[in-house]
């Protein structure tokens, strides 16, 4: 549980970090050139079986990481206030409920409350469904959890990224890390079923001869 609380906290502050980058660039941009503030969506589990592990931890890590950017009070050379002199706001969206509630939240996050970009997504079905929405939005969105590998082998994209490894690669280090430390194994299968995110289970088995 503790690697699990450490892992989701980490991948937020690695999302945090390329949304930073961005946000450099666009502070320089004609839109963004006289605004005083940045806009930031991020989705999180809040409810559900999923909060608990992958949720409140990467909320704590946007409210700890978020705030220290404002604050100035990162290490250098982030140690100013702000992004190049703007401060962020966020709004901060529950993830439970499935794809076709999260895809109107998304449009919600853009249309009405006007974000500038999305940090967010730990379920896989959403990340699927929430990247050609992205895109066709052309809104920077940053999908820092799902383990889904699918996301860029059945799509490219401009405006989404990622900042996790998926879950394929996950599997092939260990089991090619358990066939390296027992070498009397001839296969090494590696079963996922138990998995539950977002009320779903992803079964995956991973087989090495």
């Amino acid at each position: 549980m503790k690697r699990l609380l450490r892992q989701s906290f980490g991948l937020f502050q690695t999302g945090v970090t390329c949304f930073i980058a961005v946000a450099l660039m666009l502070a320089f941009s004609t839109a963004h050139a006289e605004s005083k503030t940045f806009k930031l969506g991020i989705v999180t589990f809040l409810s559900g079986g999923a909060a608990g592990p992958f949720g409140i931890p990467a909320n704590n890590a946007a409210d700890l990481v978020i705030s220290a950017i404002n604050s100035g009070s990162l290490p250098a050379p982030y140690n100013t206030p702000g992004v190049a002199g703007m401060s962020i706001s966020t709004e901060i969206i529950d993830e439970a409920g499935g794809s076709t509630k999260q895809v109107s939240e998304y449009r919600n996050l853009v249309q009405r409350k006007g974000v500038d970009a999305v940090i967010g997504y730990i379920s896989s079905g959403d990340c699927l469904a929430i990247a050609p929405v992205a895109e066709e939005m052309q809104t920077l969105t940053i999908l820092f959890d799902c383990g889904t590998p699918r996301v860029f082998e059945e799509g490219s994209y401009k405006y989404v990224f990622r900042t996790g490894p998926t879950s394929t690669m996950d599997n092939v280090a260990a089991a090619r890390y358990i066939l390296d430390i027992k070498k009397r194994f001839k296969s090494c299968i590696r079963n996922q079923s138990e998995l539950l995110v977002g009320g779903r289970t992803l079964g995956m088995t991973l087989s090495i001869q």
